[in-house]
């Protein structure tokens, strides 16, 4: 459940080390072992060695927590007196531990909460008002496939189906956060905003809907075209390469190319007749733990502080390739990577689904029942037309 590593150790004669525990999320798709300790330590490792410059006395011990198991371990943590002074979770995940007082609320001041786009923060907000973390960095939602098969990717979704019936094996996964992208390629993001607020679509939006079920009930009837129960179970197919082409996660890159080498290829998911796909990206944020002492808090905001700054921001991005900055003055030089190049695309893509993450959070009880709906969508057994309606229902059945 928990594997620890201790990635840096003081240096002689500096005197006793102050340490820094870090716990960190890891997500369902991921798997705690010796590559994703690595991958940690690579890409933590520079943004460590330049804190240790202003701050030479102090190490860093770094905890990897699996996502289901995250909360029942901090909290067991914090009642032994060892719960860690920082965290790094999925934004949504930040909230839910907040509202629990699993962490502590992150102070608010101007010249912290100026770094970053207002709409983000207010996602990170509970009602009380109260911020559960700092925005950190960007995991986004791309487009990856296999170039030696593929000369490059479908730009639309058209060009995918049409690739797939030339044999090309596309995946999907039927997670509903994953597979959200679809919705705005076929022009039903909006629909599903008035929803999910309460209120009743219009007949054309309602017929937005309805056409981006079609979409996925048509595809899913595709012998190319195979819907994977998980976002790992995918990608495991890709790596055998026994698909061509999936929707990935920037922060799985570095698996894929220790598979792929050259071959991975990564592109913007693909647009449709309804306009731009809609990535539901991911915000890692920084929070913090509850039971730190004065002088370790004062670590832990100093470390946070440092980290959003714009220059470590940009050196993280620029050395991982995997992540983007959360500090919205920092530049990302695109024309010198395809794959920052597609990451920033997906950003921009994801810009469509800000209001509906403010509306659903991912512990959110409609989100279940969704992912029930477009399961049984996907297998034939509810017609697009009905499924529409089933779908607005629970997205006015607000909690």
């Amino acid at each position: 459940m928990l594997a620890s590593l201790l990635l840096l150790g003081c240096r002689a004669g500096d005197g006793l080390p102050n340490v820094l525990y870090l716990g960190m999320e890891v997500n369902p798709d991921e798997r705690i072992d010796a590559n994703l300790l690595n991958d940690t330590r690579q890409r933590l490792g520079e943004l460590e060695a330049g804190y240790r410059q202003l701050h030479p006395n102090t190490r860093f011990q770094v905890s990897l927590y699996p996502g289901q198991k995250l909360t029942w371990a901090i909290q067991h943590r914090n009642l032994a007196g060892l719960g860690p002074d920082l965290l790094l979770l999925n934004g949504d995940t930040a909230v839910r531990l907040l509202k629990a007082g699993v962490i502590a609320p992150y102070p608010q001041t101007g010249a912290d909460l100026n770094m970053f786009d207002p709409q983000v923060l207010s996602r990170l907000r509970t009602p009380s008002g109260d911020l559960a973390g700092l925005p950190f960095l960007v995991q986004t939602q791309l487009a990856c496939f296999n170039r030696r098969r593929l000369p490059a990717a479908p730009t639309t979704l058209q060009q995918l189906l049409d690739m797939s019936a030339k044999g090309y094996p596309v995946g999907l996964t039927m997670e509903a956060h994953n597979l959200f992208w679809t919705a705005g390629s076929l022009g039903a993001v909006d629909a599903i905003d008035t929803a999910a607020a309460g209120r009743q679509p219009s007949g054309a939006q309602q017929q937005a809907i309805e056409r981006w079920l079609t979409w996925l009930q048509n595809a899913s009837n595709q012998q190319r075209v195979t819907f994977y129960a998980s976002q790992s179970s995918a990608e495991a197919e890709f790596q055998a390469g026994r698909l061509d082409w999936f929707p990935c996660r920037s922060a799985a890159i570095p698996r894929l190319r220790k598979a792929l080498g050259d071959g991975l290829g990564v592109a913007p998911l693909p647009r449709g007749e309804g306009g731009d796909a809609s990535p539901i990206n991911k915000l890692r944020v920084l929070a913090l733990g509850t039971n730190a002492s004065r002088s370790s808090r004062e670590r832990a905001l100093a470390f946070s502080r440092f980290s959003v700054n714009p220059l470590s921001q940009r050196n993280l991005t620029l050395g991982s390739q995997v992540v983007l900055p959360a500090n919205r003055f920092v530049r990302v030089p695109v024309s010198s990577s395809a794959t920052l190049r597609a990451m920033v695309t997906s950003t921009e893509q994801g810009s469509q689904t800000n209001t509906l993450g403010e509306l659903i959070h991912i512990n959110d009880p409609r989100v279940a029942e969704i992912q029930t709906l477009l399961t049984t969508l996907v297998f034939g057994e509810v017609p697009p037309t009905r499924a529409g309606q089933s779908l607005v229902a629970i997205l006015r059945n607000r909690p």
